[in-house]
């Protein structure tokens, strides 16, 4: 797994207190037990841990946790 995975999971699993076992790439946001306030929570953590801003209407676009890597794997690529 890719280290943009490694920390997507981390913070998934820090800020919602999950088992890491189910945050997996094909876990979707109602597979984790995440509403659309969990994932503003979510883009908010990112930020604070990553610095990687996804603005809330594109995380809302977004399905499953590959999705949430895929943005931060190409903003973090963007900003080297």
């Amino acid at each position: 797994m890719s280290s943009a995975y490694e920390s997507v999971v981390e913070v998934i699993v820090a800020r919602f207190g999950l088992d890491p076992e189910t945050v997996v790439p094909e876990a979707t946001f109602d597979d984790l037990g995440l509403d659309s306030l969990s994932q503003i929570e979510l883009a908010t953590a990112l930020k604070k841990r990553l610095g990687v801003a996804i603005p809330d209407e594109e995380l809302s676009e977004m399905a499953v946790v590959a999705d949430v890597v895929a943005a931060v794997e190409q903003k973090t690529a963007t900003v080297r």
